[in-house]
């Protein structure tokens, strides 16, 4: 049987760790093991009912919602995109430098597709979303790695200085983090925009957990100054802050030239994003839900659970993050030790173990640049996040 050969490209990238870990988990729990999955990145809320009952008129009305849009989006969904990064970031984007994507996913694939070529470097700061460099590799550029663990998983402007060279294309700024929970500060980020001054360096800014901050005040890099405005493309989208993961919209608002370029690409990738999910996020967009203040008291108050669990485990360090859904202990005492006669020799392995051992799922920090860590989603319920930080409790104290 003949064997299709595959495109060069694809032996750079590697399958999402976090979708295969939550698939596996899944299909533990399909064979009755009582899995906690802290896995995957999306909010166990249900889209708030408003959003829902928008999208059920624009269904039963007919009409627009059966037909393409234009490849960047609803003229009236760009219009509303450029209202709300005006009113929440001070973005004064006109309807032609947004656009509507399919997801903030891939909004970044997009931009990183319109700005890198082969050879090109792309500075992302480590822990990283996983994937970062997997499309900055795709495309033949450059991911260079600067570690931040040592300073709060924030780049420093002397670590960019250190990074910069003259094939850097793009600098990645993603406050509040993924997998870390970080929140960069206002002086944080303009530090880094007075480096990148005088430079042809772009930024993408990937602000999808915006709406998700407990400490400390969300800053949009483009909002510090002009210089920042015109070098960056601000990323974000409906899926954490509403909800609304499974209706795949995100946006991106930036120079005029380079929102066209990604237009462009989208035109011959995916048309448009889907019409009733546009009309959705019309919704969304205009103003934040009801539920919003209520989820995030729940949020402050599983991440205080599960931070407080962790802390507990001996071997385990675990930072109070100041927003998205996740902690990102570090597991690295853990490391070395043995559990029925199996050493944890590293992140995946104590992943391993802690899926098939004490029915946790996490996913290993080496998938975010960052090994010895594990990354743990705290967008589930109390009680499980309790039986969780239990059950990781038990574990280490079985390791010897």
């Amino acid at each position: 049987m003949t064997e299709l050969k595959l495109a060069q490209r694809m032996g750079r990238i590697q399958p999402s760790a976090t979708l295969a870990l939550t698939a596996r988990a899944k299909a533990l729990r399909a064979e009755g093991k009582d899995v906690i999955a802290l896995t995957a990145g999306e909010p166990d809320f249900s889209t708030p009912d408003a959003i829902r009952a928008s999208a059920v008129s624009a269904l039963q009305a007919g009409g627009v919602v059966d037909r393409y849009t234009p490849a960047s989006g609803l003229p009236e969904v760009r219009k509303a995109v450029a209202n709300k990064f005006k009113r929440d970031n001070g973005l004064d984007y006109a309807a032609d430098q947004v656009m509507v994507n399919c997801g903030a996913k891939h909004s970044c694939f997009n931009l990183i597709a319109a700005l890198v070529d082969e050879g090109d470097e792309v500075i992302i700061p480590a822990p990283y979303w996983v994937s970062y460099p997997q499309m900055v590799s795709f495309f033949g550029g450059k991911p260079v790695i600067v570690d931040t663990s040592a300073t709060g998983f924030v780049l420093t402007s002397d670590a960019l200085k250190a990074a910069l060279t003259p094939k850097t294309r793009l600098v990645l700024v993603n406050s509040p983090g993924n997998p870390t929970g970080a929140v960069w500060s206002r002086e944080a980020q303009q530090s880094i925009a007075d480096v990148l001054k005088g430079t042809n360096v772009a930024v993408l800014s990937d602000e999808i957990y915006e709406k998700l901050v407990y400490d400390g005040e969300h800053v949009s890099f483009a909002s510090l100054d002009d210089d920042a405005f015109n070098r960056t493309v601000t990323v974000n989208g409906v899926a954490k802050a509403y909800a609304m993961t499974g209706w795949r919209i995100g946006y991106a608002g930036g120079p005029k030239h380079v929102i066209a370029a990604m237009g462009a690409l989208q035109s011959h990738s995916t048309s448009n994003p889907a019409t009733v999910s546009q009309l959705a996020a019309l919704k969304a967009l205009a103003e934040d839900p009801a539920e919003l203040p209520g989820w995030r008291e729940s949020f402050v108050r599983r991440r205080d659970i599960i931070v407080g669990g962790l802390n507990d485990v001996e071997g385990i360090s675990c930072a109070r993050p100041g927003g998205a859904f996740y902690v990102f202990p570090d597991c690295r005492g853990l490391l070395g030790k043995r559990h029925n006669d199996v050493e944890i020799s590293d992140d995946h392995v104590l992943c391993e173990k802690l899926l098939t051992e004490a029915h946790v799922a996490g996913v290993p920090g080496s998938e975010f640049g960052a090994p010895g860590f594990i990354r743990f989603s705290y967008a589930e319920s109390d009680d499980n996040i309790r039986k969780a930080a239990e059950r990781i409790q038990k574990f280490s104290s079985e390791l010897k």
